[in-house]
């Protein structure tokens, strides 16, 4: 019986069959472990990169909030990372999300105690992940131009005040408590049928006041000094001297550019903005013509039967000594009487400069935009812009239209009303008919928009109550899709430049 059993725990002892068996249950406990190991640590890698997602969200977004309290800011950015945090992973895990202010910085930490179902086994029953942001101001400056419609239609239904009221609101968003700012500049530019760069700049040498460009040949048998001729109207009647706008250049060097002047280039100068007297009821031949303010004389010619409407408005010794005719709106026709107020970093000058905007004239958005992107370069006619340097400073745009580009026509051999780029019949509008012209208008801002977007330019539009064409224009004109802005309302135009203001608080994470 014991030789028995001892032979058989012999034969146990070299039995080989089950060794396998054994080593694999031994070696399947660290295996598990680390197997183990990897699963908890994965999900807590996972927990942590939802929640600094989350984190940097909420911090990208209260940095762009303006005039809130730090309080406030502290309960939205929570409501920010909760709304971005909640997931299948973030439930019953234990989660602590704090922002604090450190001067101009901003502080996020969240914090998560993940519970673990492996490592328990070793006696670790949570792991604990973090993160923390300091988000810092960028350090880029902002020059903004404000490029606002101050034409005729802006004086119905409270659109203007709506408007003064929410440009005024965003102003005092991005100024803050401060009267004067070190990193902002904003300029306002008027716009109607041309732009105002203000009598201020009557001596400038970026006028053509010698009437040698191909523009102030114009509209007249030879080029006669413009402010010759205003210095006579004025006598008539004050409002008649040079109010302040120009007529834009001509030649694809210069027309739809910043290009900066040149005194010897004519071509490159601006010449003076002033509507031709437009022939008599005598002189007509029958046709209607909304702007003969002085009396054509004989119009240069004798025999009354030779004079025709065209000899008769390019006459110019009748602006020699005028004679008022008291119909039509005289040389500054359709110009707007606010001026451009140039790039500056005060509070009360920016917001005294749209107070002061009144209604008046036909729409020209290009001649808008062309003067709202001269102000930002840094060369002639405005010199306050400084250089382009995305790293340094934004350069940014907000275009507001209540209505389409419009040329008005005009049965008669001008085709149209004046404007900036003249009459229809110059042809610089691609159609002689000023109804028709309008298009042209259309094509003239988009190729604006192309160049100052190439320039680095951000271009932000607000269509007010417009129709679904220039709606589809400003959407163009856009830096991005969410940089148009639909206003159908005079209540929600603040709500839109509050946004505005909003993007235009640069920021970025530093750590």
């Amino acid at each position: 019986m014991l030789k028995s059993s001892a032979e058989r725990a012999r034969r146990f002892l070299r039995e080989k069959g089950g060794n396998a068996a054994l080593l694999f249950g031994l070696a399947l406990v660290p295996v598990v472990g680390i197997v183990g190991l990897g699963v908890d640590y994965g999900r807590a890698m996972t927990v942590r990169s939802t929640m600094s997602d989350a984190a940097d969200s909420a911090a990208l977004a209260i940095g762009s909030w303006v005039g809130l309290t730090d309080k406030e800011l502290e309960t939205k950015a929570k409501q920010f990372f909760n709304a971005n945090y909640a997931s299948s992973l973030s439930k019953n895990i234990n989660s602590k999300f704090e922002v604090s202010v450190v001067e101009d910085n901003l502080v996020v930490r969240a914090t998560a105690s993940v519970p673990t179902t492996f490592l328990r086994l070793a006696g670790i029953n949570n792991l604990d992940v973090g993160i923390e942001n300091t988000i810092v101001k960028r350090q880029r400056n902002i020059e903004l131009a404000l490029v606002l419609d101050v034409t005729g239609s802006m004086n119905s239904s409270g659109k203007l005040n709506a408007m003064k009221t929410a440009a005024n609101k965003m102003i005092g968003d991005l100024f803050g408590s401060k009267s004067t700012s070190d990193t902002l500049d904003v300029a306002v530019v008027p716009f109607a049928a041309a732009v105002n760069v203000g009598t201020v700049n009557k001596d400038a040498d970026w006028l053509d006041v010698n009437a040698k460009s191909t523009v102030a040949k114009e509209d007249f048998v030879s080029g006669v000094k413009p402010f010759t001729f205003f210095d006579q109207l004025k006598t008539v009647r004050s409002s008649w001297d040079w109010q302040g706008c120009v007529r834009e250049r001509h030649g694809t060097a210069y027309e739809l550019t910043d290009a900066t002047p040149s005194v010897s280039v004519p071509n490159s100068l601006f010449a003076p903005y002033l509507a031709p007297d437009e022939p008599d009821w005598d002189h007509d031949d029958g046709d209607s013509y909304g702007n003969n303010y002085i009396d054509d004389d004989d119009c240069g010619e004798p025999d009354k039967n030779k004079r025709t409407p065209e000899m008769c408005q390019m006459y110019t010794a009748k602006y020699n000594s005028p004679t008022r005719t008291f119909r039509g709106s005289g040389p500054n026709m359709y110009c707007p009487p606010a001026a451009i107020t140039p790039l500056n970093n005060n509070k009360s000058t920016v917001t005294n400069a749209i107070n002061a905007l009144r209604a008046n004239g036909t729409t020209n958005i290009p001649a808008g935009l062309l003067w709202g992107w001269r102000v930002l370069t840094p060369g002639a006619p405005f010199t306050e812009g400084k250089e382009h340097d995305e790293d340094k400073r934004l350069k940014a745009i907000v275009l507001l239209t209540d209505g389409a580009n419009y040329v008005n026509r005009a049965y008669n051999h001008n085709g149209s009303g004046y404007g900036a780029f003249g009459y229809a019949s110059k042809g610089r509008l691609g159609n002689k008919n000023g109804s028709k012209a309008s298009k042209q208008l259309n094509v003239k801002t988009k190729a604006v928009c192309d160049s100052i977007k190439a320039q680095g330019i951000v271009i932000y539009t607000i269509g007010f109550r417009v129709n679904n064409s220039t709606k589809n224009l400003l959407k163009y004109c856009a830096s991005a899709a969410d940089m148009f802005f639909n206003s159908p309302s005079n209540s929600q135009l603040e709500a839109v430049f509050g946004e505005i203001a909003q993007g235009l608080t640069e920021l970025r994470i530093v750590q």
